[in-house]
């Protein structure tokens, strides 16, 4: 708290150093020859950050006070500079040692004066909180001096003297606009028009400050109390205002009654028009009251509906916008795929959310089934391809043209295919769950088997790439 002063104080100080020795140094050279003032100024206003000096009142002076004495002897070279300086570091010791003492010893004290200044009670009553702080300060010398019990004897004074503090700030804080209406309306002698609006809003003020003096954590509860006396105080005066009013028109009963029933029509036209003054008054307001009641359980079935929908409409929108997300990934993967193989090796077809690649690279020897190395680099780019879609499933089919016997073809594409399968499975580390195997034989042909070309359409391997 003291900071501020410090170096004031000091440059005072070294102004009259000659006083200590007749040579004089400079800042920089008063730095370099004593750096443990610099180290102790760091400490002290370590110190005064923690509150030391309020916990610790005289121990904290006096090494506050040495300190000041060591610049003083610093700035004419002298080692007794040195000596102040060790002697302010002890008392500085001796005084956050106290200072930790103080917390343990008054810990209520501390934690109710903590919630007075959250409440602002140091800023909206210094001079009484400043008060309490000298009497903490003498308890803070008081342990320092073994004094302990004393200390003990003040501490529920102390503690009781924060909370009243900050019950105080608090009440300032949310009673205020309310009270200062109250103010304003008996200034007006509202009471003399609204006697029993006006009392209700002064019991609502006062119940918010009793709910603080009850539980000063309570604030919503009390600014809710203050919030009706505002109200309460508002409606006061504008009763007052209409009563001065009449009073001033010389208006008849009847022309009261009649301004009255028309006041009450245009509040509820257009939602009920008409009323029938015709009954007694209290039936009138009994039937208008009914009617906004039915309009109203229309109204929240209407709102409810509304809601219901407004919520099927976000989810299709949601639907909507990941539908075609999905959409454009599918088709910039499906793009990638196609890029992978040449004419030669495959061709790629997409057959909905579905990818079919169709290869006719596979170099199988005449009657066998046996993967030949040429052929690796093709199931790689299928490999390649699958890992663009991670959560397909895989569908290799094997076929073959019509040469040979239906049972032959049969089983050299079961056989071809399952090859290929156990490839993306073994080599290309598919799990095996996701990949399943069937052959065709000759029963599937793109081509007529008549012509060499057509017999090379159909002898082929299919992936299907299922994404579900």
């Amino acid at each position: 708290m003291k900071s501020f002063y410090k170096w004031t104080i000091t440059a005072a100080m070294l102004v009259t150093a000659g006083c200590a020795s007749t040579a004089k140094l400079s800042q920089a050279e008063i730095d370099e020859r004593y750096p443990k003032l610099t180290t102790l100024e760091t400490a002290l206003n370590t110190a005064d950050a923690n509150e030391v000096d309020v916990l610790s009142q005289a121990l904290y002076e006096r090494a506050e006070a040495n300190w000041q004495e060591a610049r003083k002897w610093a700035a004419g070279g002298s080692d007794k500079a040195d000596e102040l300086a060790r002697q302010a570091e002890a008392l500085l010791e001796r005084a956050n040692l106290n200072s930790r003492s103080v917390k343990r010893e008054l810990t209520s004290v501390l934690a109710a004066r903590d919630r007075a200044m959250r409440a602002g009670a140091h800023t909206k009553y210094s001079q009484e909180f400043a008060e309490v702080d000298e009497q903490l300060s003498e308890s803070g010398n008081w342990i320092a001096e073994g004094r302990v019990s004393d200390a003990r004897e003040v501490r529920q004074d102390m503690t009781a003297s924060y909370a009243r503090l900050e019950v105080k700030a608090l009440k300032q804080v949310t009673s205020k606009d309310a009270q200062q209406r109250i103010a304003q309306a008996l200034r007006a002698d509202v009471d003399d028009y609204a006697p029993r609006t006006l009392a209700s809003a002064q019991a609502e003020l006062q119940l918010a400050n009793q709910v603080l003096e009850a539980d000063a954590n309570a604030r919503n509860k009390a600014e809710a109390h203050a919030q009706q006396a505002m109200q309460l105080a508002n409606q006061a005066i504008q009763i007052a205002e209409i009563i001065k009013d009449f009073k001033q028109s010389d208006m008849t009963d009847e022309q009261i009654v009649l301004w009255y029933q028309q006041q009450l029509a245009e509040a509820v036209n257009p939602v009920v028009t008409d009323p029938d003054f015709g009954q007694p008054n209290r039936e009138v307001v009994r039937s208008v009251a009914i009617e906004l009641a039915q309009l109203t359980d229309t109204q929240v079935k209407y709102a409810a509906q509304l809601v219901a929908m407004e919520k099927e409409l976000e989810s299709l929108r949601v639907s909507s916008d990941s539908a075609r997300e999905q959409q454009a990934r599918n088709e910039a993967r499906f793009r990638a795929v196609q890029k992978l193989f040449s004419s030669d090796e495959a061709e790629v077809y997409r057959q909905g959310s579905n990818v079919l690649i169709r290869a006719y690279g596979f170099d199988f020897p005449s009657g066998q089934s046996e993967i030949q190395s040429d052929n690796f680099p093709l199931l790689n780019k299928i490999t390649r391809a699958i890992n663009q879609f991670p959560d397909s499933r895989i569908e290799v089919s094997g076929h073959t043209d019509s040469r040979g016997s239906d049972a032959l073809n049969q089983r050299l594409s079961s056989e071809r295919a399952e090859k290929v399968a156990r490839f993306l499975v073994d080599v290309g580390d598919l799990s095996k769950q996701r990949v399943t195997s069937r052959g065709y034989g000759e029963t599937r042909p793109l081509a007529s088997n008549e012509t060499q070309e057509g017999r090379t359409a159909n002898r082929r391997v299919e992936i299907l790439i299922i994404n579900e």
